[in-house]
């Protein structure tokens, strides 16, 4: 299992101009356009600090997406037969492409969060904790779409089509980019189940950022901890069986 992680390893940075891509996507955002919304929003203080949080985590969104489509696209190029004929089982196959998403994760959003806290002035000890959530984040977006595999097996489009839905409603009905005090009911009330929503105010908690009406950073922790678990558990229910399927098709 490991020597496949440091094949995908090596694969998935073969293309340095793609992580390079995402530093500068987020340099953009964060210096121009940040600069620019934070300037709109005065009834929130440090929005700028609040949208600088909200790029992180979706960066760590679109990342886990990626990973569970990319293991989605092997079983459509042909790889994943190879990978099936291995000597691991189909839960380590399922654990090994949680690991790769985590350490592309821990790359690409790296830079972006050193750079958050030196811009803020945040302590040192905040970038332990505040990677942690974000990789804790991580395993449940990935556990979600690597779950979903069962789907595309079938249909890709279907697969596409629901991983874009999700992913537009999950991003937009949350505390991402603003708290809940901002939002007309329609989208607080919703926003409120939101994983995401949990996910966002525990980062916050752990950079130390005072928003008004952020959730609890006891509750946050334990719905950040039981969807990972829980998105986990699944995957490793359900991948095993569909791939039964990829190999005897």
């Amino acid at each position: 299992m490991l020597a496949l992680l440091r094949f995908e390893l090596r694969e998935a940075f073969d293309s340095v101009p793609w992580t390079v891509y995402y530093w500068i996507f987020f340099a953009f955002q964060y210096f121009i356009y940040g600069q620019l919304v934070s300037r709109l929003v005065v009834n929130l203080s440090d929005y700028y600090t609040y949208y600088g949080t909200g790029l992180l985590i979706i960066m760590t969104f679109n990342i886990s997406t990626w990973a569970g489509r990319r293991f989605v696209e092997g079983a459509h190029e042909g790889r994943l037969r190879y990978v099936l004929s291995l000597p691991f089982t189909r839960g380590e196959l399922f654990l090994e492409q949680v690991l790769l998403g985590l350490v592309v994760n821990v790359v690409r959003i790296g830079p972006p969060l050193v750079l958050i806290l030196y811009v803020t002035r945040l302590p040192a000890y905040t970038l332990a904790t505040s990677l942690a959530v974000l990789l804790g984040m991580s395993v449940g977006i990935m556990g979600i779409m690597i779950a979903l595999s069962f789907v595309a097996f079938k249909s890709f489009d279907i697969y596409s089509a629901i991983v874009a839905g999700m992913s537009a409603i999950l991003i937009r009905f949350s505390t991402i980019l603003y708290p809940l005090n901002f939002m007309p009911s329609a989208y607080a009330a919703p926003a409120q189940v939101n994983p995401l929503t949990y996910g966002a105010d525990l980062l916050r908690s752990a950079l130390n950022i005072d928003v008004s009406a952020m959730a609890n950073p006891v509750l946050s922790g334990f719905v950040v901890l039981a969807v990972g678990a829980c998105t986990l558990t699944v995957g490793m229910a359900l991948v095993p069986r569909a791939l039964e399927g990829v190999k005897s098709s």
